[in-house]
């Protein structure tokens, strides 16, 4: 079974690059849907189409298969959940999902005209997918002895 470790830890590292391409990008296109939205209703009905198929085809989709990938290289390690590490970086996982998730909610409030916040709130949200990012990154490259 550990033969199938590598590519899976390759499929998992290229759907964590797209699902963090995604979640970068969608926060950006909420970002200029809360500044120009009373301005240019062709800007809006652009951006209520590029950040519905953003998600849909490409950030959930990723996220999904980054989580399976994952989960699926658990299976075949276990050791891993005894890793203090791993305890921190799948925090950071759960949080850049539920990160992924509000975004998915700001889109759905775009889509039917609703109350999204104002950019600078979301110039603010839009860090935190990169801050986990780093989190994650460092925790799975360096592997801490904590604790």
């Amino acid at each position: 079974m550990l033969e199938w470790y590598r590519p899976i830890l390759a499929f998992h590292v290229i759907a964590i690059i797209s699902w963090m391409a995604g979640i970068l990008y969608l926060y950006r296109l909420l970002i200029y849907a809360s500044e120009n939205r009373k301005d240019h209703s062709k800007v809006e009905e652009l951006l209520k189409i590029m950040s519905r198929r953003l998600l849909k085809a490409i950030t959930i989709p990723a996220m999904i298969a980054s989580w399976i990938a994952g989960l699926t290289m658990v299976w075949l390690n276990p050791s891993l959940l005894h890793a203090p590490w791993f305890h921190i970086k799948l925090s950071s996982v759960v949080l850049l999902t539920l990160s992924t998730l509000y975004a998915g909610k700001l889109v759905q409030a775009v889509q039917i005209h609703g109350e999204i916040p104002k950019g600078r709130t979301l110039r603010y949200l839009n860090e935190v997918p990169t801050i986990l990012m780093i989190v994650i990154v460092y925790m799975v490259i360096t592997r801490p002895a904590i604790g």
